[in-house]
């Protein structure tokens, strides 16, 4: 008996398409292909606009210190008169915003402690400190064509123009002494005038309509008539006088800034340096034995005389412009002149409440003009 088999059917098609259970393995694979993707970029974007933030912060610190630095260091330089002589200064003490405090050189150097000093500063950051200097170091790039400029001179003649505009308070200088007063001439004649009393005017060039000159009185002016301390012969300096309060106030971007304003040109120029600085606390170093040496360092509050203060330790608090980039709440600390560690926050700097670094700089520098 034969037996027979039937045939397994062969195979007419291969399968097409995926099961459910495919498809969904497949969409989890690569949701987590794509997570991972994501925090990858997300990490590296926090940290790029951490890092980028960090730098702008140091940035700020450093150019805000470098500008406090620079005209700390030349504090009451008068040229090369001796430290020991004292500046004949022909400023009108009677003129407009005229104060010795803002025009005399003798004193480099004044501070507050916490307040504004009483002038009218944009935004003062109250809290913070305040700090006026003076100084003749700014060389004024001008060559004297007289030899020999007597005591009655109202005009030192230049080899070209001067370049310096009319306001502008300047120092002239040898061995024997030395004299201030405020230009007078414009910046293209080649003479340097110290005419102008109260009210009286000087020529601006091409200020008035079609060209035409406008007068616009000298702040504070030059007293009529005062002689020079002494004939200038040979080698005269002629200097650019500098006198700036700088301080904490509102900056264009809307955060605090290092503000400084000018007083070398008579009327008051406010002037924006730094953003994103939000503290200045000073510390000056009073040398009380006449060694040249800094004794201890105080506030500015308990200075019983500038001319003692041969140093100044200055802190200052700078924060990012970039927000939502400090990890929990940014905290600082610094130490006050006494050595008390304080500590700050969003309750003292407000922009710190929005999650940005924040640094401290501290720098001791000292007054060049003090050293032996």
């Amino acid at each position: 008996m034969k037996r027979s088999f039937s045939a397994v059917p062969a195979i007419q098609a291969s399968q097409r398409g995926l099961t459910i259970v495919e498809l969904m393995i497949g969409l989890l694979l690569g949701v987590l292909l794509l997570g991972g993707v994501l925090y990858v970029y997300l990490g590296s974007s926090q940290t790029y606009r951490s890092t980028e933030a960090l730098s702008r912060v140091q940035e700020s610190g450093r150019f805000a210190m470098d500008f406090l630095s620079s005209d700390l260091r030349q504090a009451g330089y008068k040229g090369v008169c001796s430290r020991d002589t004292e500046v004949v200064s022909h400023l009108n003490t009677g003129g407009t915003g005229y104060t010795a405090e803002k025009f005399e050189l003798d004193e480099g150097i004044r501070g507050w402690n916490g307040g504004n000093g009483g002038y009218a500063l944009t935004g003062y950051r109250a809290g913070s400190d305040t700090l006026l200097l003076k100084h003749a170091a700014a060389p004024a790039g001008v060559s004297i064509a007289d030899d020999d400029i007597p005591t009655s001179a109202e005009e030192i003649n230049l080899t070209a123009s001067s370049g310096i505009p009319a306001g502008q308070i300047v120092l002239i200088s040898d061995s024997e002494g030395c004299d201030l007063f405020q230009n007078s001439a414009q910046s293209s004649a080649s003479v340097l005038a110290r005419q102008g009393g109260a009210g009286e005017g000087t020529e601006e060039e091409g200020s008035g309509e079609e060209g035409e000159a406008e007068e616009t009185a000298l702040e504070p002016g030059n007293r009529s008539g005062s002689p020079l301390s002494h004939d200038y012969t040979g080698d005269t300096d002629v200097h650019l006088f500098r006198s700036a309060i700088y301080y904490i106030g509102d900056g264009a971007g809307g955060l605090p800034a290092l503000r400084r304003l000018r007083f070398d040109r008579g009327a008051p120029i406010g002037e924006e340096l730094v953003e994103g600085i939000v503290d200045m606390q000073i510390c000056y170093g009073v040398d009380t034995d006449q060694d040249s040496d800094a004794d201890n360092y105080v506030a500015a509050g308990a200075v019983a005389d500038w001319d003692e203060v041969v140093a100044a330790r200055v802190t200052l608090v700078a924060i990012s412009p970039e927000s939502n980039v400090a990890t929990g709440a940014p905290t600082v600390s610094f130490a006050d002149c006494d050595g008390t560690v304080l500590t700050r926050d969003s309750t003292h700097y407000p922009a710190l409440g929005e999650l940005r670094l924040a640094r401290v700089f501290t720098s001791t520098i000292a007054l060049r003009n003090k050293l032996p």
